[in-house]
């Protein structure tokens, strides 16, 4: 059970439960909240989650204390709200692989990285401590199981480059996001980043022509 997490999602509920009801005010609301997301992680990644103050983020971000506090309960939470959408839309799309074949499954996943960096931007690139892991820890699991899962089943078409469920798991934890960080600036990033992937996971005669 992942108390902090639960609390925290509990207590930014309560918050949003007076958001404005006019369409034209809650719009608003959203752009704030997206801009005070990329400005948060923005400013955790450039000078680590423990250095950066709630303060620093209304200056940066030009919002009052009052309206942050409507949106999130603390630094915690917003922390929590960069980073948990990332693993719930990573268990989403994988959810979606099961029942393909197991080239398209490992594409699948292949291809998830790209997207989840055109969605999230630099969130992807956070370093989080054995606190801060806490409070994502649970969908983190989910996310975690769910590759093991889809792997687990290409494994035995003997499509993988090293033949291993495990291994290719451990190169996909350790590789995925450096891989997008090196290409993501290049203008045929996708291109680059899935033929590194590709060449790095799975057995020459499994490739797909034209890799986009």
């Amino acid at each position: 059970m992942m108390t902090s997490a639960n609390s925290n999602t509990a207590d930014t509920a309560s918050a949003r439960n007076h958001t404005p009801r006019s369409p034209r005010v809650a719009q608003r609301r959203e752009r704030m909240r997206q801009n005070v997301l990329r400005m948060g992680a923005k400013m955790f990644l450039g000078r680590g989650i423990e250095n950066v103050s709630v303060e620093e983020i209304l200056a940066d971000a030009n919002l009052a204390r009052s309206t942050f506090y409507s949106i999130f309960t603390s630094k915690r939470d917003l922390l929590f709200h960069i980073l948990d959408p990332i693993f719930q839309t990573g268990v989403t799309h994988m959810e979606r692989l099961k029942g393909k074949s197991p080239t398209e499954m490992v594409y699948g996943v292949i291809d998830m990285y790209p997207m989840l960096w055109e969605r999230f931007g630099e969130a992807l690139f956070l370093r989080i401590g054995h606190d801060e892991f806490k409070l994502i820890e649970k969908t983190h699991n989910q996310y975690v199981m769910m590759i093991d899962q889809l792997f687990s089943g290409v494994e035995a078409a003997g499509i993988l480059r090293n033949g291993s469920s495990p291994y290719t798991q451990r190169l996909m934890a350790r590789c995925a996001i450096d891989v997008v960080r090196v290409y993501r600036t290049d203008p045929d990033f996708k291109r680059l980043y899935s033929k590194t992937m590709e060449g790095m996971l799975l057995a020459d005669d499994a490739h797909r022509s034209g890799a986009a």
